[in-house]
């Protein structure tokens, strides 16, 4: 009497799990490169953003004309800046409280830490092609005046 061995092939269900395996590990190791940048950063602290604040007072009714002269002539000039990637950044913060030493802030944010030394030579360039632009005949002396400048750092935060 012969004994009835019931075989089953288990190879090919072992082949098709080691093909599945062998494709994920080769998927894995084919994104790995584009992955380790994304786990490199989340451990390190976004770069500090360093920013010069102007804070300017309008004259007395001049605060709108102020705004304009500041928009004609010194934005148009940080334009020219942020396309020669010289600054990175520019912006108009206006103060809502009228009692206040200030009315507006020009904010310029800069690609390096000593703000505008680094940058001077070529925005003199900028700012000797530039036409000063009046408002209603008026120059800055006659809109307000600069009442101080700071530097400040932002660091951003991890994400």
């Amino acid at each position: 009497m012969q004994k009835r061995v019931n075989y089953v092939n288990t190879n090919n269900r072992f082949s098709q799990q080691m093909k599945q395996q062998y494709l994920l590990i080769v998927l894995l190791i084919a994104l790995l490169p584009t992955a380790l940048p994304v786990v490199a950063q989340s451990g390190t602290a976004q770069p500090e953003k360093t920013w010069t604040f102007t804070y300017l007072k309008a004259a007395s009714g001049q605060k709108e004309r102020l705004k304009k002269y500041v928009y004609k002539n010194w934005f148009a000039m940080d334009s020219i800046a942020v396309a020669q990637k010289l600054i990175h950044a520019y912006e108009l913060i206006e103060n809502t409280n009228e009692a206040e030493s200030w009315d507006f802030i020009v904010a310029v944010e800069y690609f390096t830490p000593a703000t505008y030394a680094d940058i001077e030579q070529p925005f003199e360039r900028i700012r000797a092609q530039h036409r000063p632009v009046m408002i209603d005949g008026l120059t800055l002396k006659d809109l307000g005046k600069i009442v101080k400048s700071e530097t400040v750092r932002r660091e951003l935060p991890n994400r």
